[in-house]
C-alpha cells in the first residue's frame, strides 16, 4: 500500500500475526525495513509487484528478532545490503554479514533517513525516522495505545525503553510506523500517547 509519495507500507492481519510490518523507501533506489518472516515473504513479493516495486538494494532491520528479520536472507540472495545494529547480534540467533554501518542518516534516491538509537526492546534497536513526511518507523519500541514494546525479553531493559521513549517525544512525529498492528497518525495525539506511556514506564 503507497503510503506516502515515495513510502510503501506493508501491515499484515491475523493470518500473519507472526510476522512484522513492513516499510519500504522507494527513490531511485529501494529500502526495505523490517521484510518480516519466510511465511510473510511470498506474500509480500507479491503485493510490492503489484506496486510496481522489484529490484531491492537495501534492507535494514529496526531489531533482529525473527519475526522482523527472517526474510533478511532471502532478500540478501538477490543481492540486497543489509543494515542493522552490530549490538543486536548478540541477541539474535542469525548471524547476518553486516553490510552497511548505520550512522545518523541514510539517503535513499533524495529520501532522507535519520537514524536513531532506540533500545530497550533489544540493545541495538533503532527508529528510521522521516522527516519530509514526519514518519517514524519504530519496530517494537511502541504501539497502538501507547502499549510500550515487551521488556521482559533477553537482552531488553525497561529504563533503556523508558529513555527511548523520550528521545521518540523530541521528534516532529506526525505517524507512527509500528512494528505490528496499525499505524498511527496525528501529533497531538501520539504527543499525549508517548508522554502517557513514558510515565507509566517509569513507574
Amino acid at each position: 500500500m503507497k503510503l506516502f509519495d515515495k513510502v510503501y507500507a506493508y501491515t499484515w492481519g491475523k493470518a500473519f500475526r507472526d510476522s512484522s510490518n513492513c516499510y519500504i523507501i522507494a527513490d531511485e533506489e529501494f529500502t526495505v525495513i523490517d521484510p518480516g518472516t519466510f511465511k510473510s515473504y511470498t506474500s509480500l513479493r507479491g503485493l510490492m509487484r503489484n506496486d510496481g516495486l522489484d529490484d531491492v538494494n537495501y534492507v535494514f532491520n529496526t531489531h533482529l528478532h525473527r519475526d522482523h528479520c527472517e526474510s533478511n536472507i532471502l532478500f540478501a540472495e538477490n543481492g540486497a545490503l543489509l543494515g542493522f545494529d552490530a549490538r543486536e547480534l548478540s541477541v539474535s540467533q542469525y548471524r547476518f554479514n553486516l553490510d552497511i554501518k548505520l550512522g545518523k542518516r541514510f539517503v535513499v534516491g533524495n529520501t532522507e533517513i535519520e537514524i536513531l538509537r532506540t533500545p530497550g526492546h533489544s540493545p541495538g534497536s533503532l527508529t528510521f525516522y522521516l522527516p519530509e513526511y514526519s514518519a517514524a518507523i519504530t519496530g517494537d519500541l511502541i504501539f497502538e495505545n501507547g502499549v510500550p514494546g515487551r521488556f521482559d525479553v533477553y537482552g531488553s531493559d525497561k529504563k533503556e525503553l523508558a529513555k527511548s521513549i523520550e528521545k521518540l517525544r523530541l521528534l516532529d512525529v506526525e505517524y507512527i510506523l509500528p512494528g505490528h498492528g496499525r499505524i498511527m497518525q496525528g501529533r497531538e495525539g501520539i504527543d499525549a500517547m508517548l508522554e502517557a506511556t513514558a510515565e507509566v514506564l517509569l513507574i
